[in-house]
């Protein structure tokens, strides 16, 4: 019986050893952190970091838009060919004297 709280009372050692262990590690980071190399270090990283996520974040506006302008714009063609048809209307509208009222203008 005695083996075992001999046991027992090492794994606890061996626990609590760890653990202040960790809390040391953490202890002496923040410590590192909180020096002038430490703060100018971490500051360097975020600075970095965010001209990542603002890289990263104009490229995906790019595309975005990209994508939004091929689906909403007509091709170049399409514009070529309507204001072809659309000079040929107005120059055959200038010819008469009257307008006439079924002749529909698609402009907006």
């Amino acid at each position: 019986m005695k083996a075992v709280w001999a046991v027992a009372g090492a794994a606890v050692a061996v626990a609590v050893l760890v653990q202040l262990g960790r809390a040391r590690s953490a202890a002496d980071s923040v410590a590192r952190t909180m020096t002038t190399t430490g703060l100018v270090d971490a500051l360097n990283r975020g600075v970095d970091e965010i001209r990542a996520v603002g890289g990263e974040l104009a490229a995906a506006m790019r595309e975005q838009e990209d994508r939004l302008s091929a689906d909403l714009l007509a091709a170049p063609e399409d514009v070529a060919e309507a204001r072809t048809h659309r000079a040929g209307r107005s120059a055959r509208r200038q010819g008469r004297p009257a307008a006439d009222p079924w002749d529909v203008d698609d402009e907006f």
